[in-house]
């Protein structure tokens, strides 16, 4: 008997182990796209564009809908997932461009459309591909791996409820039902 609990634990923490692996390169992609997001900020205050588009919020919106139907997601998860993903990256931008009006800079910013943006959108199909492959080998997301998704999410200007919102919307992200 005492074997068989042993190998138990053991099978229930190489599970464990692979489903934080997984879900912790998800996280860091996450954090490598907010990460941009200061890059972004800075081409729109050189370029006088201001932070919000709503026409490319809604194309990045679609392309993220279309490929989580394609790939068996749920859409309207998928979505609010992306909804709350942009409104961290518009929180970052904002707070960044609030700091260079006083600690103004010479660099060059990169530039947006060669540049940023397809970078982001690459990352936004990983985020949906890594998404996927959690789902469908693990189920939805766990509260008790929000401490990993914080340590992972390490960029200057999200701030801890900027967090719990692409935490908890992350985990609202699930299959699509089955007919």
């Amino acid at each position: 008997m005492k074997i068989i609990l042993l190998l138990f634990s053991f099978i229930i923490f190489q599970f464990q182990a692979r489903a934080d692996g997984t879900s912790v390169e998800l996280f860091r992609t996450i954090n490598e796209r907010l990460s941009h997001m200061e890059e972004v900020a800075f081409f729109k205050a050189q370029n006088h564009l201001p932070i919000e588009d709503i026409e490319r919020e809604r194309i990045v919106i679609h392309r993220a809908i279309v490929s989580a139907r394609d790939k068996g997601l749920d859409p309207d998860s998928v979505e609010d997932f992306f909804n709350a993903q942009i409104s961290v990256a518009k929180a970052i931008q904002f707070r960044y461009r609030a700091d260079i009006l006083s600690q103004p800079s010479s660099q060059k910013p990169k530039d947006l459309q060669k540049e940023l943006r397809p970078c982001l959108l690459s990352l936004g199909d990983q985020i949906i591909q890594q998404m996927i492959m959690y789902i469908k080998t693990y189920g939805s997301f766990k509260s008790i791996q929000f401490a990993d998704f914080d340590a992972e999410i390490n960029v200057r200007y999200v701030t801890a409820s900027d967090k719990q919102l692409l935490f908890r919307a992350l985990q609202k992200v699930k299959h699509l039902p089955v007919n």
